[in-house]
Formats: structure tokens, sequence, C-alpha cells
């Protein structure tokens, strides 16, 4: 019997080739988009699950109060991790990293700068990882160890085997190469290519080691022995920094699970309140609702076609056969070509997951040899195959034998309801769809928009490599004197990044508690202002005709205002062991959050703290005739290291990235669900072109004109249609609104966004359901009426 049902679904199939073909592309389609969204979904929930050891992982957090709110963040001291091991018998291992950036690396005549980064000798005690050459027990455990990743190694050395040959760091530093490793898994906190000792670092730097409890600039990462528990640990640990630095005794340190802190990384007043986890809820959500209107196409397309089936069924049940018998036989076609789907949405997938992946801006871990994913993979398309083809088979075998064997289909009041609210649901996820993609640009382009205090046009940002430090000024001036670039400046860090901050600041008129405030912090050279185009709101930028400068400061209008200084200009300010003075006011920039307010600033002059170069080229030249001469002085000045610049407009923009991804990601997604809706709309149109032929062949022959029959086909979808605009627009209206209150910064939810949308539906309406409504309406009423 089951043989004959798959052997008569098959033939059905191959009968009506272009039906077959839309019903399972669509529904290919759909299973292949949610499938990807569900990969995204499963790589954000495994994140770092590729340790061993990840459970007992704890990130080693701080939380600082600051002007009546209490700042989380995951920057600790050098100090504390040799504390946490001494004081607290639960911990198992403490480690130190720094941060990873790109450093030179040598071997012979080839250089190459790849992501480095410095962690105590115990990393690979905590972390896993699979070593290809060497041993972890021994990986770290000389001062002049390196262990390479697989394809640094492979840059470096080819496919030899790398171990004991020495490389050279930063043309200074001589490393032995002890181990080579696999490359950090896509979903991994860490993403290095070469990993040194946290020893070697401080030998490199002697701050490093010397650095005291007040300097936070580190991350440190715990593991705590089986059974301990992580509540019991942050009761006793909060009280460490009081223990040691009773100066900021108001900071307490706390373990956060690392398995977390991917998902749930945002902290407000010291209290997780989510993070990217809102983004993959977001996106399993798309993902069901991709799938759930790809099976409602499935159901309207399978249910227009009522009429050829009828007979079959009719016949079926004159000669015995039961509803029940009926039912699964249907479900049997659907669950064949939900099978067949799947087998073209795993073709789809491999030709659209690299386009998925540039979409998201994530590169994506598809997991082919994952049993349990395949297992997942076939139960959602068994659910999907039930779903979609619950309603057509229960629909079909409603059919009452007599009526079905005279040509009598089920009156159209009994089955218009379950599919115009099918479609409905459709266009109601359409334009949900729509309408967030517009707001998501809108805000967008909104915050791009916004003045930010400096010119970021036409400026370029470099690492401050090799003998940069030292040479700066001379290749400033042969910049300038070439023409390729009007000034230039050294600062501490990128000016579209605030990844620093200080506390301990005090002035005259100060209020008690005001020195425990972080301010934001940035380290110059000369030039500042003309390099990047600042405002000076009073006073002037440093310059070598003041000697002073080196003791001197400029604030912004954030923290003048904070400071309450009526007369900024010559106010001395205590900052970092040093009494400094006041030379100037800029106007506020952005300098973090684009959405927020600009925090208060402290700006400078400290030569010794600088690691980055901006250069403001010159109008006057192309940028590519810009860019070679200054890539011909770099190699004058600085041979050994490549130039490797970056335009500031471009680190600006990546500032929207996360908003980018959900834009486009609401774009494709708005596109597709449109299409599948369409095809939705365009089975409705079919089963409802197909129900009322008699009655539009007696209009005609009563004297309807084609446009009227036409009208009168197209107004109920248009009256569906306006319903899901109405059902969208409230539900896009609660949705947007609820994530625009993130934002301090953000449009306005215009009414014009509204009325785009509601045309936009109709016309994708009017354009689906009139080939089918016209072909209706042109149809012979001799042939519709030749049976009565």
């Amino acid at each position: 019997m089951i043989k004959n049902y798959f052997k008569i679904a098959w033939r059905n199939l191959l009968k009506n080739r272009l039906f077959s073909f839309i019903n399972i592309g669509g529904l290919a389609i759909g299973m292949a988009v949610s499938f990807m969204l569900l990969i995204y979904v499963y790589n954000e929930f495994s994140f770092d699950k590729n340790n061993i050891n990840a459970a007992r992982l704890y990130k080693v957090m701080r939380n600082q109060p600051s002007n009546g709110e209490v700042m989380t963040g995951d920057a600790t001291p050098v100090p504390l991790a040799p504390a946490m091991k001494k004081d607290f018998p639960e911990i198992d291992r403490v480690v130190r990293i720094n941060w990873v950036y790109p450093r030179l690396v040598n071997y012979k005549e080839k250089g190459l700068k790849l992501p480095a980064m410095a962690a105590d000798a115990q990393f690979f005690n905590l972390f896993t990882y699979k070593f290809i050459y060497g041993d972890e027990k021994t990986a770290l455990a000389d001062l002049s160890s390196v262990v390479l990743t697989e394809s640094a190694a492979q840059a470096l050395f080819g496919n030899i085997n790398p171990v004991g040959r020495v490389i050279k760091l930063d043309q200074a530093f001589p490393l032995k190469v002890s181990a080579v490793v696999k490359d950090n898994p896509e979903n991994s906190t860490f993403d290095f290519k070469v990993l040194i000792n946290w020893d070697q670092v401080c030998a490199e730097q002697s701050w490093f080691k010397t650095s005291g409890w007040g300097n936070y600039s580190f991350k440190t990462y715990a593991l705590l022995k089986p059974g301990a528990s992580m509540d019991a640990v942050n009761a006793k640990l909060k009280n460490i920094v009081a223990r040691y630095d009773p100066v900021n005794k108001e900071n307490t340190i706390f373990l956060y699970p690392l398995l977390k802190y991917h998902l749930y990384s945002d902290f407000k007043n010291g209290v997780s309140v989510g993070g990217r986890v809102g983004n993959v809820k977001l996106f399993l959500w798309l993902a069901i609702g991709i799938l759930m209107i790809a099976c409602i196409n499935f159901m309207n397309l399978s249910t227009a076609r009522s009429e050829r089936r009828a007979r079959e069924v009719g016949v079926r049940k004159a000669i015995g056969a039961a509803r029940a018998s009926l039912v699964a036989q249907f479900m049997g076609e659907s669950l064949l070509m939900a099978f067949i789907s799947l087998a073209f949405a795993i073709g789809f997938i491999a030709l659209l997951i690299p386009v998925f992946q540039n979409v998201i801006n994530v590169k994506l871990l598809v997991p082919y040899n994952n049993p349990y994913a395949w297992l997942g993979a076939i139960g959602v398309t068994v659910f999907t195959g039930l779903i979609a083809g619950s309603y057509p088979a229960l629909f079909l075998a409603s059919f009452k034998p007599v009526k079905v064997l005279k040509g009598q289909l089920v009156q159209v009041k009994q089955v218009f309801n379950p599919r115009k609210f099918l479609v409905v649901i459709q266009f109601t996820f359409a334009t949900c769809l729509i309408l967030s993609s517009i707001f998501i640009y809108k805000q967008i382009i909104y915050a791009k928009n916004r003045p930010i205090g400096y010119d970021r046009f036409g400026l370029i940002e470099m690492p401050v490599d090799g003998v940069m430090d030292k040479r700066f000024e001379d290749f400033r001036r042969d910049l300038v004197n070439a023409g390729a670039v009007t000034d230039g400046a050294m600062t501490s860090m990128s000016i579209v990044s605030n990844g620093s901050n200080s506390w301990g600041i005090t002035w005259q008129g100060q209020l008690p508690g005001e020195d425990k405030i972080p301010i934001d912090q940035m380290a110059v050279t000369y030039h500042f202002v003309g390099t990047y185009g600042v405002k000076l709101v009073e006073g002037r930028d440093f310059s070598k005709d003041y000697p002073t400068d080196t003791a001197a400061i400029i604030l912004n209008q954030a923290a003048v205002k904070m400071m309450r200084f009526k007369e900024p200009l010559g106010q001395i300010v205590n900052y970092q062991g040093a009494k400094r003075k006041v030379v100037g006011v800029v106007e506020n920039f952005t300098w973090g959050s684009p959405y927020e307010p600009v925090k208060p600033a402290i700006i400078a002059f400290m030569p010794g703290w600088t690691g980055n170069i901006s250069l403001r080229l010159s109008p006057n030249k192309s940028i590519s005739a810009s860019l070679a001469l200054i890539q011909d002085i770099y190699k004058k000045y600085n041979p050994d290291y490549p130039l490797d610049y970056r335009f500031t407009d471009e680190r600006y923009n990546e500032k929207f990235s996360n908003e980018k991804v959900l834009g486009n990601m609401a774009i494709s997604f708005t596109c597709l669900a449109i299409i599948i809706s369409c095809l939705g709309l365009f089975g409705l149109a079919s089963f409802s072109a197909e129900q009322r032929k008699k009655e539009i062949g007696i209009r005609k022959v009563l004297g309807a004109s084609i446009g009227s029959i036409w009208v009168k086909l197209s107004q109920e979808f248009l009256i569906l249609v306006s319903i899901s605009f109405v059902l969208g627009s409230l539900l896009s209206w609660w949705t947007i609104r609820g994530w625009m209150s993130q934002f301090t910064f953000k449009t306005a939810l215009s009414l014009w966004v509204f009325m785009v949308t509601l045309v936009l539906s109709l016309v994708v309406c009017m354009l689906t359901v009139s080939w089918q409504a016209i072909k209706a309406a042109l149809m012979n009423p001799v042939k519709s009426l030749r049976s009565e």
C-alpha cells in the first residue's frame, strides 16, 4: 500500500511538472534559508564550547561605581591573577592575557605582520587546542618559546615542521618555535596567529612587570576546580581589590562564565542585561518565520490544485477508502516533496553559504560531520512535511464522493477562511520585514549623518611600528614637503575608538566622589587639532612654541561641563600623577558609540604613550598618488615594516556593523518573504478562479466587462493585504520602538514609511493576482457553463 502511495505521488509530480517545480522550489528555498539561519544560531550557541573544560572556565570581570552607576568591564590589573591563585584554593589555574595586535614576524628573508597575543605559560591548561607539532605541556614553558597557528606556520615555513626554528619578532626579539596548533575556531574568543609567553612581553616592556593594581589593561581567565561553586568564589572574591589596593576599594571583582560571555556581555549597573543573544533569538525567529511561510505557500499551492484530485478522492471513497487512508496518502506525498526539497535545499546551502557569510559578516562553521546536525535536518524536514501537508491532506480527504463525482466541490464559504488566514499570516510577516528593513537603514543613515566633531574623510591611520616613534617628525615633514599630506599626528589610539579611560583625576572645586569617575583619555603629540579637524572652542593646540606644553592638556566640552569650569583655560588638573594645565577646549567629538552622548575626555600631550599615526591626505593630489608617496617615504624611514594603513571613515563605518547586518538580513529576507508570499497569493488566486469560473461565465453572459470581472476577482485579495498591513504595522511599530529604545539619538517613526509599505504591498498584490484574474476574465463562458 505504501509503495502504491509513493508511486501515485511520483506520477502526480511528473504529471504536474510546473506546479511541482514551484511547490518544491519554494519549499526548498525556505528550508535552505532557515537551515542557514539555524547554522548561524548553532555557531553562536556553541561559542567556546571547543574547550574541554568550558563548563569550569570563567572570565574575570570588574564592577566599578561611577557617578551613581556601576560600570562593568573585563579589563583587569596584572597583580590580580597571582593574588587569586594564592588566596583562593577553589581556583585551579589563572591565566593573564594581553590584547591581540599585529606584530612583524620574520623568518630568513620572509616577513609578515601577524596578530600576536601574550599569555601565561598555563594557557593550554585552560584552553583546548589540537597540536600538530610540539607538546602542550612545554609549549610556553620557556621565555623564548613561541606557538604558531597552522596558517601562520604555513605562511612562514611552508609544509615543513618548524619546531626548533628561530623567528624574529619586531626585528628585535629572537624566539624559538615550540609548537604548531590548529587555527582558532571561528566561534572562539581568541583570534591570534602568534602566541608568546607573558614573561617575554615583560622582558620587552618592563612596565608590564611593574604594572600595579591601578592599571586595568589586561584580561584574566580562571579555571575552577571540579565541584567549586562560582557563587561561593564570587562572595569571597569581590573584596580582593580592597585588600590589596585600598585606594580603589570600590572596585569589585567577580567571575563570569566564559560560555555565557559571548551572548550575554552587556551589563547595566553591574547586572547582565543581554547582548548578542538578542540578535541570535531574532535570527531564530526569522528561521521559524521563513519556514512557516514556505509551509503556508505549500498549503496554498497544494489546495489550489484540489479540483484536479477531487474525482480521484471521490472514486477512492466510493470503493471503500477510509478518510484516514486518504490523509495518510496525501501526507506521504507531502513528505516525499519535503525530502526532495531537502535535497535541493542542501545544494542551495552549498551555493549560498558564502553569500550569507558576507551578508552577516561572520565565517560560519557548517557542521557537515555532525550526525546530530543531520538528524536535526531530517527532523525539521519531517516536521515541515507534516505541517505543510496537514491542511491539504485534511482538506482533500474531506470531499464528499457524491458531490465531487458530479463535479461539485465543497462550498466556497467552507474553504476560504483557512486559506485567507494563511495568506494574511504570510503578508503580515512580509510587512513586518519591509518596515523593519526601512527603519533599520533609516536609523543607520541618521546616525551616520549626525555631526561627529571631526573630519573623518581624507584621513588615514597606521600603527607606530619599528622606529616610527623616534622618526615621526622627520617622516611627517617629508610627507608635507612632498605634498602627500597636509598634516599628521601621533595618538595613543584611533580616534574612532575610546578604549582607554582613567580615574583618580582631581581638579579645583571637585565634589566628593568625582575622583572615582572614569574619564576617557587620549595621548597625542603636536598637530592633533589640524590633523583631525576637531574644532577649537577656546585656546589652542599643543605647540613647540610653548615648552610647558609637555605638561598640558586639552578638554572636550563634556569634560568642562563635568568639572564646572567657567574659565577652563589655565585651570590645573591632576592627571596621571602630574599637575597639568588646560591650554584648549574642543567641541565634543564622537569617540565611542555614535548613538550615545559624548563622554568627558582629556587629550594629553604624552608622546611616550602613542601607538597610532594619523595623516591628513592632501586634497591637491589624488588618493592613489598620495598613498604612493607615503609608501616611498615610509620605506625610507622604516624599511623593515610594511605600510599598514586604514582609512578612518572605513573604521568609523564599522561602528554600524551590527545594524548593517540586521539591515542586510532584513532586506534579504524581505525579498524572500515577498516572493514566497506571492507564490501563496498566486495559489489562492488560482483556487479562487477555479471555484468561481461558472460565476465568471454567467457574469460575462450577462454583459460584464473584462475590467469589472478583474476588479471583482482582485478586490478580495486587496482586502486581505490591507488587513495584513494593519496587523504588520502594529507589530512592527511595537518591535521597532523597542529596538530603538537602546539608542539615545534615534530617527523618527515616520508616517511616510508606513505609507510606502502599504503602496508597495498593494502593488505586489495586484501584480501577483492580475494574471490569474485576467486569465479567468478572458475565458470563454461556453467552456465554463457547458456542463450546466
